[in-house]
């Protein structure tokens, strides 16, 4: 148990250190991606260091070589003018020069002499001069635009003051007196370029509202030198507000392609997170799978919504205010709005592509796809406050994907039944057809039917119980209602067309299977349980037609919502609701006629009773009067006998 243990820690230690070394890969592609730029504008510079340095002393060389063998001849004094000496290197086209006198030559190199003194005086101003261009590579490395911006300023100046002014001359030599200047320039200008990059650079990333600000205000003021020294050249006309409108144009197109960079960026990131969660998911079976492909579908739509809204509210904050209201402004105003609308569109059009193929590929329930839609149509709405608004263009892709879910689970349930039909015809045995016996409906103590009082009472229609007898039926019967649940999920009322000729379909397609096993089973041949086989057949036919085709046309117009079918139900309920009240009236009435009736009847006979009892009372009043008399007449005759 320890080895084991042991192995499994030294195998998650292996993996973490798999997992770290990537991670360095990718962080040292990502820096050297970064900053390639950099580093291929370090190798120029170098390799044009190299050929700079090469190309002066080649020209020390050629420059020094002859003045130092002028001197060498004048100060000679064995040396003659008519001498038809030539190089040792073969340069011939020196002899023909007329050789100056020593004194001219030293006075040539005094004066030579002291201006290089004078150079060397200015020693410190020429070195800051020549470091103009190594300081504002470091201000640029620094990120210190600020000071770079102010460098690239003061070339401006450096070359007014110089260069503008020599190149009016008509003078070749002064022109060529002023290289370190042109060198120093045009070093500054390739700074100027690496500047230029960098910011941009810096708008691929994760940049808010007041870096963006700051990052764009150096870009123009870059442009700015650049309008400058445009201006400086003499002798050029430049239309300088056209200028200006095009690297504005040039700006803003910067501005998006950048940050349409830092967009894409956290796009592929959502879709490696979720390709990561997906096969992290494999081992947790298809539902953990399919929930992490949601939330990443989730996610990415959120991420791309904020990052979309994001960058058109920057680009609106930053380049609507740039104008004046004057006629060119408005004009430029316009383009750098069509510059928008055309990039919006893009992108939406981009989310569409991306959330359509996301859609078929991840999405195999309604709730998911519920969920996709209310973040896309709020997505939508949250573009909609910049003029973008695109809710209407979600239908094309979420209705299809709706009737496909639905009819995916209505051809399941007709295929199962199919199949189950032709196993047991093929097997010859009818147990698997037929179920227990029930009944459809119950009677109360009064005989009223209660499941015709529950449908009537509640709009979703219960479904019918004689279907227990028939297994394949009560099962295609749930795959229907299956699907119904589904759709009631994600209802969209543009796939009700598609859904109701499905529908009409799955009845064709579920009548035609019917049809062909009864016509399967009353073939002569058929063995194993043929007379049950063919009674099921018979009786699942009629029993569709009669019971479960008018039960998924009732359950399809309720799932949809139908209008014109709850008008009618509710008339029908009305309509059933007065039955029953006159129905109940008239037992009323009946039972309250009974009851008077009986009443009278008591009545009658407890009158009769009590007449009847009231004669029996007089008869025997009558009789005990009769008796009475009799004895008194007795009594008297007894009384006249003793007497006498």
């Amino acid at each position: 148990m320890t080895d084991i243990s042991t192995f499994n820690h030294e195998a998650d230690e292996r993996v973490a250190a798999k997992h770290a070394v990537s991670i360095a890969e990718e962080n040292w592609r990502s820096l050297c991606t970064q900053y390639a730029s950099t580093f291929v504008a370090a190798e120029r510079r170098s390799s044009d260091v190299q050929s700079a340095l090469k190309e002066l002393l080649q020209e020390i060389n050629c420059n020094t070589k002859p003045s130092v063998k002028r001197v060498g001849r004048a100060l000679d004094p064995n040396y003659a003018e008519g001498d038809n000496d030539e190089d040792e290197d073969g340069e011939g086209e020196e002899r023909d020069e007329p050789t100056q006198p020593a004194s001219a030559l030293l006075a040539d190199l005094a004066e030579k002499h002291r201006l290089r003194r004078r150079t060397l005086m200015q020693h410190s101003s020429l070195l800051e001069l020549l470091e103009l261009p190594s300081l504002m590579d470091a201000c640029v490395r620094s990120s210190l635009y600020e000071d770079a911006l102010s460098i690239a300023g003061f070339a401006n100046t450096l070359e007014r003051r110089h260069l503008m002014e020599s190149s009016s001359s008509s003078e070749k030599k002064e022109v060529e007196q002023q290289t370190v200047v042109v060198g120093v320039v045009s070093e500054i200008r390739r700074r100027e370029a690496d500047l230029r990059r960098m910011l941009i650079h810096r708008l691929r990333g994760d940049v808010t509202m007041p870096q963006c600000l700051e990052v764009v205000t150096a870009l123009r003021r870059l442009n700015g030198v650049e309008l400058e020294r445009r201006n400086n050249k003499s002798g050029e006309q430049h239309d300088l507000e056209g200028v200006h409108a095009a690297m504005e144009m040039r700006l803003q197109v910067d501005f998006l392609e950048a940050r349409d960079a830092w967009l894409e960026g956290g796009i592929a990131k959502v879709g490696s997170a979720q390709a990561a969660a997906a096969a992290a998911s494999d081992k947790g079976g298809a539902s953990s799978r399919t929930s992490a492909q949601a939330e990443q579908i989730l996610d990415g739509i959120e991420r791309y919504r904020t990052r979309c809204f994001e960058i058109v509210t920057q680009f609106l904050a930053i380049f609507r205010g740039s104008f004046a209201p004057s006629t060119s402004s408005s004009n430029n105003q316009d383009h750098s709005f069509s510059l928008l609308s055309m990039w919006t569109a893009r992108r939406v059009q981009t989310f569409l592509t991306s959330l359509n193929s996301n859609m078929i590929s991840h999405v195999h329930d309604t709730a998911t796809l519920r969920d996709a839609l209310d973040a896309s149509s709020f997505f939508a709405s949250s573009m909609g406050r910049v003029g973008a608004d695109f809710q209407s263009l979600l239908a094309p892709i979420f209705e299809p994907l709706v009737t496909n879910m639905i009819v995916g689970y209505w051809s399941d349930g007709l295929n199962g039944m199919s199949e189950t039909l032709k196993a047991c015809r093929d097997a010859g045995i009818a147990g698997p057809l037929f179920g227990t016996e029930t009944s459809s409906s119950k009677e109360s103590s009064d005989g009223i039917n209660v499941d015709d009082v529950d449908v009537q009472s509640s709009r979703t229609p219960h479904p019918p119980r004689s279907l227990l007898a028939l297994p394949p039926l009560a099962r295609f019967l749930n795959a229907y209602l299956t699907g119904l649940n589904e759709l009631r999920r994600c209802l969209l009322p543009g796939a009700f067309p598609s859904i109701r000729l499905a529908h009409s379909k799955l009845i064709a397609d579920a009548k035609m299977a019917l049809q062909a096993n009864e016509r399967a089973a009353l073939t002569p041949g058929l063995r194993g349980e043929a007379t049950k086989l063919r009674e099921a057949a018979a009786k699942m036919k009629a029993e569709f037609d009669k019971c479960v085709e008018p039960y998924m046309q009732i359950s399809l117009e309720v799932a949809l919502g139908s209008f014109d079918y709850a008008i009618a139900e509710a008339d029908k309920a009305r309509v059933e609701a007065e039955k029953k009240a006159a129905v109940l009236a008239a037992e009323k009435a009946r039972v309250d006629a009974e009851e008077r009736a009986k009443a009278e009847a008591e009545e009658l006979a407890a009158r009769l009773k009590a007449e009847a009892e009231t004669a029996a009372a007089e008869a025997a009043i009558a009789q005990m009067k009769v008796e009475e008399e009799e004895h008194s007449i007795e009594e008297r005759e007894s009384t006249e006998v003793q007497s006498d």
